[in-house]
């Protein structure tokens, strides 16, 4: 009778969960009984049951809720709760698993709908009861540049630290930013908006070299401050039958101040998908979202909690690009030449500058560097860099060229993307990525070294007559998406340096550099 079981369930797991995964890649294979989610797979619902009715069993406190899509729509709603929509990536639509929240949970209203509309009694950020686990289970979505899901700490009661270098770095030298980067809950001002990564996440690097496959792939993610609670709920896996492999924790550190009162952190859950492979298979994913979120608690109230220590942050490497220096340098020259405003590298230095590195000091948007400050870290994630301008003005004529090294041929990303984002609400409203990018600066291979790992793109409120200039390599800012008198700012991702599992060290990379141009 054991081996009967026993192959049966190695069918089940080697053979009949890859096919069902290849089917809800097929449009039409998913039923959709709801909206805003669809229905998750047979496969999906059998596991989900069996788990909740083993930890119930045992006296576990279980909860289900859903996933939803975080859009551009959505941005309205956060803007009108945190005057912010973050920096959104433009790339893709954000996935948040959106919880039920526990009859003893306080229901913050200065939060509620804050990443768009969901269910009575369900929230997209939530707090932790000291003896709770978050539990994901679902099929990962299909093959792209890069999938990650990782926790944040969204708010928290607390002050900023008005002595530390970055505060006073950002108070000296970009005054207009400081509310920006330092901000407040505004309908509940004694929390401060802080959106700072905990730990490292688990992307798709990750989970295939633990489990030997990520996309389209069945896999199960914890999510809790309690040791003891990631024993029980992978104890109730194992039980049904579930790899261990395919299991993946995340912890929240000791740091946090959890809890279920008005006075505890709140919390969020992201998983980022960008750059898909087939964008029809993707759409059908998004639409379906064959996932499903389970809260579960200890109901043991007299049991003590088992902490984790802090984190530590992987340490990300790179290929360095000192090398591609003077070849970056030329390119500017040679821009500037070419639109007729000739100059020499020292006049150019002048009128073409970097980007900020946003996660080096003195800036250092870093989730745990971040909260220890009281700073906004913007959703920030250890798997991409953040090169990025402050606001840019577009009313008077300006051109913009931007000119850098392009991860993805140097080595140090799987993908790139240059987003331009809205300054008033940090909207992302446009990407430009690495396969736009690529060979843009090969006009000036004659005079130019390395011009296969360079870039140069342009960005104007018109780029009507600008061809001989720009190639075609050219956006146009309309007045729709960025109004008369506002501002834009500009942000650079590098995603993954290929053969790790992190974003590339930005030390040894290069910023791009902007220039501003004149029609002649």
């Amino acid at each position: 009778m054991f081996l009967w079981e026993e192959t049966m369930n190695r069918f089940f797991k080697k053979v009949f969960l890859p096919f069902a995964a290849i089917l809800l890649l097929i449009p039409g294979c998913s039923s959709n009984d709801d909206s805003s989610t669809g229905s998750p797979s047979a496969a999906v619902e059998a596991y989900v049951q069996k788990i909740t009715d083993d930890l119930a069993s045992r006296g576990f406190d279980v909860t289900r809720g859903y996933f939803k899509l975080y859009t551009q729509d959505d941005c309205s709603y956060s803007y009108e709760k945190m005057k912010s929509c973050f920096g959104n990536n433009p790339a893709a639509p954000y996935v948040i698993p959106v919880v039920p929240l526990w009859p003893d949970e306080f229901a913050d209203p200065a939060t509620h709908w804050v990443f768009g509309p969901t269910r009575d009694g369900h929230e997209a950020t939530y707090r932790f009861d000291p003896r709770e686990a978050v539990v994901i289970v679902g099929f990962l979505p299909p093959p792209a540049a890069y999938m990650g899901m990782q926790t944040y700490l969204f708010t928290r009661e607390g002050t900023f630290d008005t002595e530390s270098a970055t505060y006073q770095f950002i108070a000296n030298n970009f005054p207009g930013f400081l509310d920006f980067l330092f901000s407040r809950v505004p309908e509940s001002p004694d929390r401060l908006l802080m959106l700072a990564s905990l730990s490292n996440s688990n992307n798709n690097v990750v989970i295939e070299r633990q489990s030997g496959g990520a996309f389209g792939r069945l896999r199960f993610f914890i999510i809790t401050p309690d040791q003891a609670m990631d024993d029980a709920v992978r104890e109730s896996l194992t039980r049904t039958s579930v790899d261990s492999e395919d299991v993946f924790t995340e912890p929240i550190p000791s740091t946090m101040r959890t809890g279920l009162d008005e006075h505890a952190d709140d919390f969020l859950t992201v998983m980022r998908y960008a750059m898909p492979e087939n964008d029809v298979d993707a759409e059908s994913w998004r639409k379906d979202l064959p996932m499903v979120v389970l809260r579960v608690r200890d109901a043991q109230s007299n049991r003590a909690a088992v902490p984790y220590p802090p984190v530590v942050i992987d340490t990300r490497t790179a290929k360095p690009e000192a090398g591609l220096e003077k070849d970056l340098t030329d390119l500017v020259v040679e821009i500037n030449r070419t639109w007729g405003q000739p100059c020499s590298e020292s006049d150019c230095s002048d009128r073409s500058f970097t980007f900020i590195d946003m996660q080096r000091p003195p800036v250092n948007l870093v989730g745990p560097a971040c909260t220890e400050i009281g700073m906004n870290c913007l959703g920030d994630t250890q798997d991409t860099t953040y090169q990025a301008t402050f606001n840019l003005g577009l009313d008077d004529g300006e051109i913009y060229a931007v000119a850098g090294t392009l991860g993805t041929e140097t080595g140090n990303a799987v993908y790139v993307g240059l987003s331009v984002n809205e300054s008033a609400m940090l909207e992302g409203i446009e990407n430009i990525e690495n396969g736009i990018l690529k060979n843009t600066a090969s006009r000036y291979a004659g005079t130019v070294n390395n011009t296969d790992k360079l870039y140069v793109y342009y960005l104007t409120r018109d780029c009507s007559g600008l061809d001989d200039l720009t190639d075609g390599n050219c956006f146009s800012v309309s007045e729709d998406v960025i109004p008369v008198s506002d501002f834009f700012k500009l942000i650079q991702r590098l995603y993954i340096h290929r053969g790790t599992q992190r974003g590339p060290d930005s030390r040894l990379t290069l910023p791009p550099r902007l220039i501003m141009l004149k029609r002649k």
